[in-house]
């Protein structure tokens, strides 16, 4: 097997692997998730406020905005981050819980709702 057919192979598997009919911003957090559930620094959070964005996909979870504030090493330098997820039915988050979220190394901007505490 060449190059090519094992990038299209590749290709086709990725294809499959997205649910039907996803647009282009689910595939997007799709792989942003799935990066920094593999690279990712599990760190505490507290959810201030999540808003539901009117969005959902094919499994029937609804997308939020969520308001959140990372702390880091125990709450030294606390800062405030934004994220888009979406979120199944069956998962229940709410504003005050205590989560922990996935934070990107390079980047503590970027994070990712990863549990409730």
């Amino acid at each position: 097997m060449g190059f090519m057919d094992k990038l299209k192979g590749a290709a086709e598997k990725a294809s499959a692997a997205m649910p039907v009919g996803a647009s282009e911003g689910q595939i997007q957090q799709a792989n942003r998730a799935n990066e920094l559930a593999k690279e990712g620094v599990e760190t505490p959070a507290l959810i201030d406020s999540m808003t539901e964005t009117g969005n959902a996909d094919a499994t029937g979870s609804k997308e939020y905005e969520f308001s959140l504030t990372v702390s880091p090493n125990g709450g030294d330098g606390s800062y405030a981050a934004t994220t888009r997820q979406y979120i199944h039915p069956s998962a229940s988050f709410q504003a005050g819980q205590n989560v922990t979220v996935k934070v990107d190394p390079a980047d503590s901007d970027e994070v990712i709702l990863w549990g409730a505490v």
